[in-house]
């Protein structure tokens, strides 16, 4: 099984951060998606966030890449800033779009971006992590698929 590769962006502004809400996943999530097979993550990141949110970004690094062994997928979460555009919803993947206080994230959100976001704050030099996918999410993936 080859692995799949997403891109994710952690835009802070004002000690707020923005999060998405998904339509296939009816949780909060950092605007981003799959990499495509012709592009960079970094290409991916920005392209996503465009597409999600109306916000066209410019990356400033990579922080860290998290992989889950089990299910093979490798996600890239970047710092971004926003450049130019409107707060939007642009594409029908997107329910909602909100920025949260940094010390006020959601309840109803991916569970490892919580940490992905903390690591932003704090990470120096690009890291790399293990991760495993929350029993949660394995639950409403499968119940998603029927």
């Amino acid at each position: 099984m080859k692995h799949s590769h997403g891109a994710f962006n952690v835009v802070i502004c004002n000690q707020k951060v923005l999060l998405v809400k998904r339509r296939d996943f009816p949780l909060w999530d950092l605007p981003g998606g799959v990499v495509e097979s012709d592009e960079l993550p970094s290409e991916a990141a920005i392209r996503e966030m465009y597409e999600e949110t109306g916000y066209e970004v410019q990356i400033d690094y990579e922080f860290a890449r998290y992989i889950d062994k089990t299910r093979k997928d490798c996600q890239h979460l970047f710092i971004s800033h926003i450049i130019s555009g409107e707060l939007k919803r642009t594409t029908s993947e997107t329910r909602d779009l909100r920025w949260f206080s940094l010390n006020q994230l959601p309840l109803f959100i991916i569970p490892n971006r919580k940490r992905q976001i903390q690591d932003a704050l704090t990470i120096k030099n690009f890291e790399e992590h293990e991760i495993s996918e929350n029993w949660l999410i394995s639950l409403i993936r499968n119940l998603v698929k029927k």
